[in-house]
């Protein structure tokens, strides 16, 4: 991106301003951490996942890179042309909404915070108090005088 800006680097005078661009960042780690904690992975990604760690990083750029480059007008992203389609910024906007679709599959190969299966529950569960629910069903609750079991 830096092509666009005549200094080739982002400072506090150039529009959209450093702390713009900065929160742009920020903005985006958020999100992708919070599809990676949606889908039960661990966010942010650990330091010893490296792999995983330089993939979520390049996505978090595209995404930045797709709203600061979104925020400025057509003219200084692609001087002379006269379409406002297949530009960069719609190139780094898919990059990101793939990465974002991946982890909601569940295909990425990360730490997770929880199983795919940790929010199901079976048998009996325990109640806020902490203390042990019965169970809906139980032996034996069909059974009316005068039945016999065949275990007798």
């Amino acid at each position: 991106m830096g092509d666009v800006f005549v200094s080739r680097a982002i400072t506090s005078t150039t529009i959209p301003s450093l702390t713009y661009v900065e929160g742009m960042i920020d903005q985006t780690a958020a999100e992708l951490n919070r599809a990676l904690a949606a889908a039960g992975y661990s966010a942010p990604i650990s330091t010893g996942e490296i792999i995983n760690r330089q993939w979520i990083s390049g996505i978090n750029e595209y995404g930045a890179a797709a709203l600061v480059l979104g925020s400025m007008p057509m003219t200084a992203i692609a001087p002379g042309r006269e379409d406002a389609g297949s530009n960069r910024m719609e190139m780094f906007q898919a990059f990101f909404n793939k990465a974002l679709a991946t982890i909601k599959a569940q295909e990425l190969v990360a730490g997770r915070s929880r199983g795919r299966l940790g929010a199901v529950f079976t048998g009996s569960q325990e109640d806020s108090d902490g203390n042990r629910k019965l169970p809906s069903f139980k032996r034996g609750m069909d059974d009316f005088p005068g039945s016999r079991s065949l275990t007798e």
